[in-house]
């Protein structure tokens, strides 16, 4: 067989191509069968003169090929591009591709070509193209390549053979030179397979890699552990499919023992002759980089610590000073103003397109907080109290404030600010006269709800006794077994509490004498057995939730069943179209922010009903208060459930949103509180 050049210099066209056809047809038509391209061939090229020598294969398109070397606009057509880069060219969609010429993408569609890839067979001057109508994926492309290099070897073997003779002293001159300048590298150089095996190494690479008998043990182990290393970072870079890897990479000196960073650049090839792929990998040294870099990092994020500590610290101490309910004034030792609060602001800086009369009241009260803190320097304590009047630049009120001022040291002891704390006094004196006022009124209420109570137990107590005897004379003369019995036992039962809870009316906020412990939640369910009926009539759905190892309390089991079944009436109430009441019972936690500050025992009643006006809200503990209609209700239910709890040490909570409902909690302290 002659060698290419021989083969289609020497030989006529047709002789050429029909034993070029012979060569590659078999492989071409495996390539055709496995990977399903519809047309593949070998166009032998001449990229100096842009020719195409002949080309062969299955269903070649021979004006395609003609087209494929064509320029346009001085750019080489694919076959000659293939062959300048020695690189894979690759069109997936030639519609798209404003590179190839009209002639060449009509030519192609009309031959079923949408896509086409193109592959240099570099040591055969020749490409191989592959082409159909759906694009190639990546692994499809990677599987030409065995087809391309046994083409190419089929091609090449003659003239390889003949070369490889004539220039094999030149050849081995040429890889001489190509080791002594790999070998003038300083950085490591190795080339590795696809199983992640070096193959090749510089002298710099042999240091780290290579071992010899004549080392000691403790170079060979560092040496065995640095190709561990090697391959299990080859390994991980493989995973990479980008070109032109960056990793890092930490090794064993062989000779010191120490670590040694190394930034490995790793680049894929294949070996074009057998298919093979792998890795060529340049090993830069960046102990000392790193080094460096750690330290600038590590001080930099210090820095940035620091900085950030520094900008917390400021933040915080601007938000707390904004934050507090009292103006505030920052000076220094001199008596300038360094800093202040909205609050501050107000009275002591304004806007500055201000009137004449408004400034003057600014000044005004700068110059009192002066002179008071002009007084401070002339008093060795550090902290000074006292008063000074101001006037409201906005309404023009006198205002009395009380100043604290404090002296601010540096670590030299030296004075480096002073920290003036202003507290309108105007307003806590004024609340203090209404809450005295208050009292007042409070007590004459009261006073008189005790006369009205008195008077309405003595009227109600008569006829109250004579219904009581009439019950026990029934009780006494009914048979036990008759069926009115319990009822009339009911009745009286509860004539007696009505008794006493008008008894309880004449010392109201007297603690009861009758107590003992009780269990909750026994004394609601007695409540809400006696109102299952009237709440299931009014559509109400009661959902009860004890908590079972409730701790008892000590009270009178009677005024707390009237409490119980006074919230029951309310909830009732407050659903007229029926609703949901929950009932539950349970001890308080820490996260109680109501109850956080003792231990309670909280039974608590929840409705959907309409809900508490916001006007009436603060008023519905008051006696004969009531948002009820007339002749629905006296305003004594709460007031009276609120004292019987407060006598326990305990209180009432309520929220409530207009619509949505109102929710009650009674929190009364357990035995060992008590």
């Amino acid at each position: 067989m002659q060698d290419l050049y021989d083969l289609y210099q020497r030989s006529e066209v047709a002789v050429r191509l029909a034993e070029l056809h012979d060569l590659v047809y078999p492989i071409l038509n495996d390539l055709a069968q496995a990977l399903g391209y519809a047309r593949v061939f070998v166009a032998l090229v001449d990229p100096g003169r842009e020719i195409v020598e002949g080309a062969a294969g299955v269903n070649v398109p021979d004006d395609v090929v003609e087209a494929m070397v064509q320029s346009v606009d001085g750019v080489s057509g694919p076959l000659v591009l293939a062959m300048r880069s020695g690189r894979l060219i690759r069109y997936d969609d030639i519609t798209d591709e404003a590179s190839l010429s009209s002639v060449l993408r009509q030519r192609c569609l009309a031959s079923g070509m949408t896509a086409f890839v193109v592959i240099p067979l570099v040591t055969a001057n020749a490409v191989l193209v592959a082409g159909r109508e759906a694009p190639s994926r990546d692994k499809e492309i990677a599987d030409i390549f065995p087809y391309a290099a046994r083409v190419a070897g089929v091609l090449a073997e003659q003239s390889e053979s003949r070369r490889l003779r004539d220039s094999g002293t030149d050849a081995a001159a040429e890889k001489e030179w190509l080791w002594s300048m790999v070998d003038a590298v300083p950085d490591p150089i190795l080339v590795s397979d696809d199983h992640n095996e070096a193959l090749l190494f510089n002298v710099a690479a042999e240091r780290l890699f290579v071992s010899r008998a004549e080392d000691s043990e403790g170079k060979r182990h560092a040496i065995q552990f640095n190709n561990v290393l090697l391959s299990a970072a080859l390994s991980r870079f493989a995973l990479g499919q980008a070109d032109g890897l960056v990793r890092e990479l930490t090794l064993v000196d062989p000779i010191e023992g120490t670590d040694l960073t190394y930034e490995v650049i790793s680049k894929p090839l294949t070996n074009l002759r057998s298919g093979e792929s792998g890795l060529v990998s340049v090993l830069k040294n960046v102990t000392d980089l790193r080094r460096a870099a750690e330290e600038v990092q590590k001080t930099l994020a210090d820095l940035q610590v620091a900085s950030e500590e520094a900008r917390r610290e400021r933040d915080r101490l601007n938000l707390v000073i904004e934050n507090v309910a009292d103006p505030i004034v920052v000076t220094d030792p001199s008596g300038q103003v360094m800093l202040m609060n909205e609050l501050a602001e107000r009275l002591f800086q304004g806007p500055l397109d201000l009137d004449p009369q408004p400034s003057t009241i600014y000044l005004t009260n700068l110059a009192q907080l002066s002179f008071f803190l002009s007084q401070l320097g002339l008093d060795s304590a550090p902290l000074r109290s006292g008063e000074i009047q101001l006037i409201d630049p906005a309404t023009g009120e006198e205002l009395t404030m009380g100043v604290t001022a404090t002296e601010v040291p540096d670590s030299l002891h030296q004075v480096t600010a002073v920290v003036s704390v202003l507290h309108d006094l105007t307003r806590l004196r004024e609340l203090e006269q209404r809450r005295v006022e208050r009292q007042l009124f409070e007590s004459q209420k009261l006073a008189a709800v005790g006369r009205l109570a008195a008077t309405v137990a003595h009227e109600i107590n008569n006829p109250l006794e004579a219904i009581k005897n009439s019950l026990h004379l029934l009780v006494s003369d009914l048979p036990t077994d008759d069926s009115n019995h319990r009822f009339l036992e009911i009745a009286s039962r509860e004539t007696d509490r009505v008794s006493r809870i008008i008894r309880q009316m004449l010392g109201f906020y007297q603690p009861a004498g009758d107590r003992e412990l009780v269990n909750l939640n026994k004394i609601l369910e007695e409540a809400l057995g006696l109102f299952e009926r009237p709440l299931r009539l009014s559509r109400i759905k009661v959902q009860y939730e004890p908590d079972a190892v409730l701790p008892p309390v000590v009270g009178s089991p009677d005024q707390l069943k009237q409490v119980f079944l006074n919230f029951l009436l309310n909830a009732q109430e407050a659903m007229p179209h029926g609703g949901v009441l929950t009932v539950t019972t349970r001890v308080s936690r820490a996260d109680d922010p109501e109850f956080a500050t003792g231990s309670f025992v909280l039974v608590r009643f929840r409705d959907t009903g309409v809900g508490i006006p916001d006007e009436a809200l603060p008023h519905i503990f008051e006696p004969f208060y009531s948002t009820k209609t007339a002749g629905r209700g006296t305003g004594l239910g709460l007031w009276v459930s609120h004292g019987i709890i407060h006598s326990y040490g305990g209180r009432i909570t309520v929220r409530t949103r207009p619509g949505h409902g109102t929710t009650f909690t009674i929190a009364l302290p357990p035995e060992e509180a008590q």
